[in-house]
């Protein structure tokens, strides 16, 4: 979830630090640095900004998460134990060699297929991780609804493989919910946390201090919104998931790796829900202010219920994570 959001989306500059309640990226004198470190701009996105080692090691994120979906297990087996579109060849048991192509766009859909490629039948073990917020897996081995246990969080599927074997994975996701500090609510479905899309204006500022060049953002949107609690209350009909084919791509164009999905614009899905701005909600030092306490008075409150959208927070900039919740 956090590491799309520290990059920008072209990979030339990073933040030092990320916020989960973000709504203005500025050079100011924040409250978790009193002194005068690195000016101030840790959490603009610069090349140098904050300590320049990320800059050298931000690249590292993706290698290592392609180089860790799969594993080999104990008896010549596999594990899938990330699951993302790939491909992998492998020796299993007896040495055979087989290829398996993972065709998804988990985590943005909850459908995952498996083909199996080998010259001759093979025999090894195909271990499937089940994530722990999902509660209710399906398998389909070619085509056919497959009985199955879940031990500590993995399917283990022992059988003789042959070309053309087909297995489907279905994770299904709901929303659910977290208390966080001062009661606030997050919100989350499936893999993903979900955050208040918040439109950004950007602005480059040139620098001649050791930390370089640097960027800015603030917010276009009103940023001080909570949730409503009927949606809190009853999640299931509170928000509404969408997929965004109108705001980015299609699915397929996602599968085929024809656009970059973590950002504002390409978003793949969104929740829809209710929201109420909270005047006294304010900025503090130029970033959010202290949470409001859950429940604020709704006669506090003159703003009418309006309808927000929530996104993967690794699509996110400017955001709202945890949420106030009003009446």
């Amino acid at each position: 979830n956090a590491l799309p959001t520290q990059v920008t989306d072209d990979f030339t500059s990073r933040q030092y630090f990320q916020q989960a309640n973000q709504v203005m990226l500025t050079r100011h004198r924040h409250n978790f640095y009193e002194e005068d470190h690195h000016g101030h701009t840790d959490l603009c996105y610069g090349l140098l900004t904050g300590y320049p080692c990320c800059t050298c090691n931000l690249h590292q994120g993706w290698p290592k998460l392609v180089s860790h979906l799969w594993y080999a297990t104990d008896g010549g087996g596999l594990a899938a134990v990330v699951y993302a579109p790939c491909n992998i060849t492998a020796r299993v048991a007896g040495g055979e060699e087989v290829t398996i192509r993972e065709e998804t766009s988990y985590p943005f859909e909850d459908k995952i297929r498996l083909l199996i490629s080998s010259k001759n039948p093979v025999s090894f073990s195909l271990h499937l991780r089940i994530p722990g917020w999902c509660s209710n897996p399906e398998l389909k081995i070619n085509g056919e609804k497959a009985s199955f246990e879940v031990e500590e969080g993995m399917v283990v599927l022992d059988r003789t493989w042959q070309e053309g074997d087909l297995v489907e994975l279905q994770l299904p996701m709901k929303v659910s919910l977290n208390r966080w500090v001062e009661n606030s609510v997050s919100v989350e479905r499936g893999p993903l946390v979900y955050a208040l899309k918040i439109r950004e204006e950007w602005s480059a500022v040139e620098s001649d201090d050791i930390w370089g060049d640097f960027n800015e953002v603030r917010p276009l949107d009103p940023w001080n919104i909570g949730l409503l609690e009927a949606a809190v209350l009853d999640p299931e009909t509170g928000f509404e998931f969408v997929t965004n084919g109108e705001e980015g791509d299609s699915d397929a164009d996602q599968q085929e790796g024809q656009i970059y999905p973590w950002t504002l614009e390409n978003a793949p899905v969104a929740l829809r829900t209710k929201g109420r701005i909270i005047p006294d909600w304010k900025l503090n030092r130029e970033m959010a202010g202290p949470l409001p306490h859950s429940l604020p008075l709704k006669h506090l409150m003159d703003d009418p219920p309006r309808e927000i959208t929530l996104i993967p927070y690794g699509c996110s900039t400017l955001r709202i994570t945890e949420f106030p919740v009003v009446r």
